[in-house]
């Protein structure tokens, strides 16, 4: 009856997972790691969460799961995957994608674990910048980033970077509480269905705990549905910039019902819109400044393979564990000399985690993280822009 619907959003839930779901929007529950979704008939990954087991292989926004323990997932709906997918702390299971980049599918074997969501972090950058990264829009999340802004504003901040890569979304009301933590004025979002309950327009407070200080939010393909409220809401308001790339897409909002057995379903009720009153779904936000990642062609994941099978970043750390310049150069031209195409912003990176797979993954890499770093060129720009006014 669910499936008649014909909508990959709206899904039956049996018992276990309906128990996995209410622990998911508390921050904690068990899996891989990676947040799913259906696009074009194939199950996606919408985003990987932070340092969980999928991440940490490898496993990106975009990839299509075309097998799991080599069987086709095509035509499988979200629950159908979940089930398979989720399973025993410890146990292991094989994943097959197709990446656009990819000539080949890749396999990702990955290790079930128990996935705590840590949903924000953040830092400083130039002892001037705070910098928030919001994994998900969990209960817990609105609190803990306003404890966070408070303990950076304390300690001088000028302007706020606000991170939502690779965000897949998660409760409506944790979007439009942080939301109006920086808006102090406007629509934040509303909502349309077809029963009149659901159309509802929510405003911004005049009380926001993140004072007007320039605001930049980053966005990619695997920025979702929250995500999309609190991107759509500082855009529409002009509150700050967004930079980054299109967003997923995800403009409908799911109401969850439990059954009399303890099963659920997640039925689509309403469409949301941004203040502007653009519905977003199947389209997503276009970012202010849009800059792309460091792209990898076919030729280079290919060259990257033969670099990780031969074990060559493997035995430069092992002979530098600090490196020159000229010790770059020649590793460069040994690659070349072996035919391995590689940009040496890739290879740099490929040193990093080599050189850090054994700690936790720093929480920035503005060597690599182009769009972070063109954000932070930015501010600090309006920085010297604003004292010169002044």
């Amino acid at each position: 009856m669910i499936d008649a619907l014909g909508d990959p959003h709206t899904a039956y839930m049996g018992k276990d997972i309906f128990a996995e779901l209410q622990t998911d929007t508390k921050g904690e529950f068990g899996g891989l790691g990676i947040v799913i979704g259906v696009r074009d008939n194939w199950i996606t990954v919408i985003a990987p969460i932070d340092d969980t087991p999928a991440a940490q292989l490898g496993v990106k926004a975009g990839d299509r799961i075309i097998e799991i323990e080599g069987k086709s997932t095509e035509g499988y709906t979200t629950m159908d995957a979940v089930k398979v997918l989720r399973g025993k702390v410890g146990t292991s299971v094989t994943i097959t994608v197709k990446r656009d980049q990819a000539s080949d599918p890749l396999k990702f074997t990955i290790v079930r674990g128990i996935i705590k969501l840590e949903t924000v972090k953040s830092t400083l950058i130039d002892k001037r910048i705070g910098y928030f990264r919001i994994s998900q829009f969990s209960e817990t999340t609105a609190d803990a980033l306003r404890q966070q802004i408070e303990k950076l504003l304390g300690q001088g901040i000028e302007s706020i970077i606000v991170d939502l890569r690779n965000n897949p979304g998660g409760l409506l009301s944790s979007a439009i509480e942080i939301s109006d933590m920086f808006l102090d004025r406007g629509i934040i979002v509303s909502t349309k269905g077809r029963n009149k309950a659901q159309n509802q327009v929510f405003q911004a407070n005049p009380k926001p705990v993140a004072p007007a200080l320039p605001l930049i939010v980053l966005v990619n393909e695997g920025s979702a549905s929250a995500s999309e409220i609190f991107a759509g809401a500082v855009k529409d308001n002009k509150r700050g910039i967004l930079v980054g790339t299109k967003t997923f897409g995800k403009g409908s909002v799911q109401t969850v019902k439990e059954l009399p057995d303890g099963s659920g379903i997640r039925i689509t009720t309403a469409l949301y819109y941004t203040p502007s009153g653009v519905s977003i779904d199947n389209t997503g936000i276009e970012p202010d400044e849009t800059v792309k990642e460091v792209e990898v062609t076919k030729e280079e994941m290919a060259s990257m393979e033969k670099i990780n099978e031969l074990k060559l970043i493997e035995e430069f750390v092992k002979d530098h564990r600090s490196y020159g310049e000229k010790d770059f150069e020649a590793l460069m031209k040994r690659l070349s000399q072996r035919d391995l195409t590689v940009k040496p912003i890739i290879v740099r990176r490929l040193i990093k985690n080599e050189l850090e797979k054994r700690e936790v993954p720093a929480l920035l890499d503005l060597d690599y993280d182009l769009q972070l770093k063109h954000a932070v060129n930015m501010l600090k720009s309006v920085g010297v822009l604003l004292k010169s006014k002044s």
